[in-house]
């Protein structure tokens, strides 16, 4: 009898103090208004979608109803609950709860409250500098490619 109550109650134990590890992590999220954050997301996209306007010559029409299908995937399919526990496991293998303490305070600061109302736009446009450098280089790229396709004996 002893060992059956055993269990369930180590399993009350570990789940209670995993709940209780989250709450720095909630708190955070919920300064940071997470939520918002991870709309700011599709923002990000941008850029690529309109490098894809450019690439497949669409005209804005087009462009538009090819933004509806990313808003739409990123809006009805993309489990955003299951992406926010994937968060705060990346964030609780990478920052104690001190230090989770400590950035969410920063984020209250008014620079924090700046910089969380910036960095969707900080990501969309650093997606786009990416992108823009990426494309001027793309030949150089081709060339190391076609060196180690021909050095490694790879048909295309």
């Amino acid at each position: 009898m002893k060992k059956a109550l055993l269990l369930p109650l180590m399993v009350f134990t570990f789940s209670t103090a995993a709940l209780a590890q989250n709450k720095p992590i909630d708190e955070m999220f919920k300064v940071m208004s997470m939520d918002k954050q991870m709309s700011g997301g599709f923002e990000a996209m941008l850029p690529m979608i309109d490098q894809m306007t450019i690439k497949f010559k669409l005209d804005s029409e087009q462009k538009e109803e090819l933004k509806n299908v990313f808003r739409t995937w990123f809006n009805e399919d993309l489990d955003r609950e299951k992406m926010k526990n994937e968060f705060k496991r990346l964030y609780a293998s990478n920052f104690t709860d001190a230090e989770i303490v400590k950035i969410t305070e920063f984020y209250k600061t008014p620079v924090g409250v700046k910089f969380l109302e910036k960095s969707s736009h900080l990501m969309q446009q650093g997606a786009q500098i990416g992108m823009e450098e990426a494309q001027a280089k793309q030949a150089k790229l081709m060339e190391r490619m076609q060196a180690f396709l021909v050095k490694h004996d790879i048909k295309q």
